[in-house]
């Protein structure tokens, strides 16, 4: 029996089962969060673009619910949902650098000014993650948005 208290054979069992438990499991967790954020975040990068470039297609004639519409398709579905929002803003602009005018949308300008159309898209979504840490809290809030001209 004394040579089991002076025997070291095993430890390297040991101390790999620390080193799996304490340091490499949270790695790996950790990096499937990190992973589904970047995901996730790129979808809405891509709802974005699909809502700007149907909005730029269409020009003028397009609608809010429309472009909304456009960035659900961009998004592709699933989960987490996607809560898109726009909206349509016109100005009366010069080539100058003076101040721009707002105006209805169905309104026009006068010479030298014209109508310019612009779209604020806000993405959103919750992200669960499946092991949230003191660093990602679950649910997470990701989002994009972007303004852009489209007449």
């Amino acid at each position: 029996m004394r040579w089991l208290r002076t025997s070291r054979s095993g430890s390297v069992s040991v101390e790999t089962a620390l080193v799996v438990a304490y340091v490499l499991a949270p790695l790996c967790m950790g990096a499937i969060d990190v992973g589904m954020i970047m995901t996730t975040q790129a979808r809405l990068d891509r709802a974005l673009q699909a809502a700007a470039q149907y909005a730029w297609n269409i020009g003028g004639s397009a609608t809010a619910a429309n472009i909304q519409s456009a960035a659900q398709t961009g998004y592709g579905g699933g989960t987490p949902a996607l809560t898109a929002s726009a909206a349509l803003a016109c100005y009366c602009v010069t080539a100058t650098a003076t101040s721009p005018t707002a105006v209805a949308c169905t309104g026009s300008c006068t010479s030298p000014k014209v109508l310019a159309t612009y779209v604020t898209l806000t993405a959103t979504t919750a992200l669960s993650l499946p092991v949230p840490t003191p660093i990602f809290q679950s649910p997470m809030t990701l989002s994009a948005s972007g303004t852009f001209r489209i007449q």
